[in-house]
């Protein structure tokens, strides 16, 4: 299987935005705290293993189409794809 391009990947804040939910919303159909959230919105990459397709399943996207990592490192990619 091909690898996905980073840049057609979405950060868990613009899928919770997408989808419609709350932090408080999208952290109840999780299973986790609002700051748990919070947490995983900045920085993806502490998002647990087993969390993972709960996440994907929630946010109705496979979860190669999830970027887990910083939220930061994600904007990084995008901006120097601008400039290429």
């Amino acid at each position: 299987m091909k690898a996905i391009p980073v840049y057609l990947k979405n950060t868990l804040r613009s899928l919770r935005v997408k989808n419609g939910y709350s932090q408080k919303e999208a952290a109840m159909l999780l299973g986790i705290s609002d700051a748990t959230l919070r947490n995983w919105e900045r920085n993806a990459e502490v998002v647990p293993m087993p969390k993972i397709p709960k996440v994907a399943e929630v946010y109705h996207t496979p979860q190669e189409y999830i970027f887990f990592g910083r939220e930061s490192a994600f904007s990084e990619v995008l901006r120097k794809r601008r400039i290429n």
